[in-house]
């Protein structure tokens, strides 16, 4: 196998490696903190832009933070948790991507997009290398030996 072939090979292996780690799901919270921090990450805080109850100090979402962990002692479930906050504080507030209709093909779009831009990269600098790879013709040859001799009379 030549060098740029297994350079190849290993780059493809990075990249299949960083997906593979980036997909992997963490698994379930080991812990009711756990659990209260991994639903309030998905939370909008009502009052903050752009910030999850997990991030802000508000106080708001210090009492949605609150809310959260008596519903988890309570044993609700996670879908329970986000539909009261949702018919509390409106839709907006869960940042919990759907995985389904058009909104999944938000998330898959990009992958696709990026594979066949890769794939198309690849093709197109396989065909410049072959065509970088043409001799000269013996009028090209011709050309150029008729050029040297005319500039070296000069």
């Amino acid at each position: 196998m030549s060098r740029r072939a297994l350079a190849w090979v290993l780059a493809a292996m990075v990249g299949a490696g960083a997906f593979l780690y980036g997909s992997i799901d963490e698994g379930e919270p080991r812990t009711n903190d756990d659990r209260v921090y991994a639903i309030a990450k998905t939370i909008g805080c009502p009052v903050c832009n752009g910030q999850s109850v997990a991030e802000s100090d508000a106080t708001v979402a210090d009492n949605i933070r609150l809310a959260i962990a008596v519903w988890v002692q309570e044993g609700r479930s996670d879908d329970e948790i986000r539909a009261e906050l949702r018919s509390r504080f409106g839709d907006d507030v869960d940042y919990t991507p759907s995985a389904d209709g058009i909104t999944s093909l938000v998330w898959i779009l990009p992958v696709v997009a990026g594979a066949g831009a890769a794939a198309g990269l690849v093709v197109v600098f396989r065909k410049w290398k072959r065509e970088g790879d043409l001799e000269a013709s013996a009028a090209d040859a011709a050309l150029v030996e008729d050029a040297l001799a005319a500039r070296d009379d000069t």
